[in-house]
């Protein structure tokens, strides 16, 4: 055999091996960019579901919104929002439970009760219950005026209270008000049980949106990410 030929064949057999590798190497490489697709896919499905919920949020919030005012008194420390069938009953003159927005949204409870002194409560409901912090007496958040001890609970165990009311409000509602021990129940009316949910609904609406609203950018720069990795793995010839 000729050397001529046999370069030939030497040349065809690395050309084919070459062939043959690159045919390897390029399906894990296209599984990658199938897997970074399907990723990317996942990703914007989710961002039009948060776009969707936020607009069924805000369309709900809008309404519920009807029902409330907005008080900004200058003997008050700071506006807050309060269910409008209420406006008259707050501050409370007597034994009761009431709930409001803080101006910058926190939901709080208000507790009072006549004739003696507490620093927390604890809500019941069939088969469930929630307790609030301990909150003592500081003349600020716990404070006395003539009878009637005055007590304003805030953060996530008064969210708990909250969501508990509002998952059962049909349902009978009691609140007992303690001080190192039980001191006295109160069984919440069903006015006030709407006044309770329908203040923590608008309130968990609010943080439902700025959850999804935060949501959004992120998996939007996730996407960018996955990508450039795309386009690292398959680079343009």
């Amino acid at each position: 055999m000729k050397i001529s030929h046999i370069a030939a064949i030497f040349v065809a057999t690395l050309l084919m091996s070459g062939c043959g590798g690159r045919k390897a190497d390029d399906k894990p490489r296209a599984d990658y960019s199938l897997s970074l697709g399907d990723s990317i896919e996942v990703m914007r499905t989710e961002i039009d579901s948060c776009n969707s919920a936020i607009a069924s949020l805000k369309e709900s919030q809008d309404i519920w919104l009807r029902d409330f005012t907005t008080i900004d008194n200058s003997r008050e420390a700071a506006p807050y929002i309060i269910y409008s069938a209420f406006r008259d009953k707050y501050p409370p003159v007597t034994t009761s439970v009431m709930a409001r927005l803080a101006d910058n949204g926190q939901f709080e409870i208000v507790a009072a009760l006549a004739g003696a002194r507490f620093s927390s409560i604890t809500v019941t409901a069939p088969d469930v219950s929630a307790s609030s912090e301990t909150v003592p007496p500081d003349q600020a958040l716990n404070y006395m005026a003539g009878n009637l001890n005055t007590v304003l609970f805030t953060g996530p165990k008064a969210d708990s209270i909250g969501r508990l009311i509002s998952n059962n409000e049909l349902n009978n509602i009691s609140v007992t008000f303690v001080n190192n021990g039980p001191v006295k129940s109160w069984s919440i009316p069903d006015s006030y049980k709407k006044m309770l949910s329908a203040t923590f609904r608008l309130y968990d609406a609010q943080r439902q949106i700025n959850t999804l609203e935060r949501r959004v950018p992120m998996l939007n720069k996730k996407i960018n990410i996955l990508r450039e990795h795309l386009e690292k793995n398959n680079p343009k010839p």
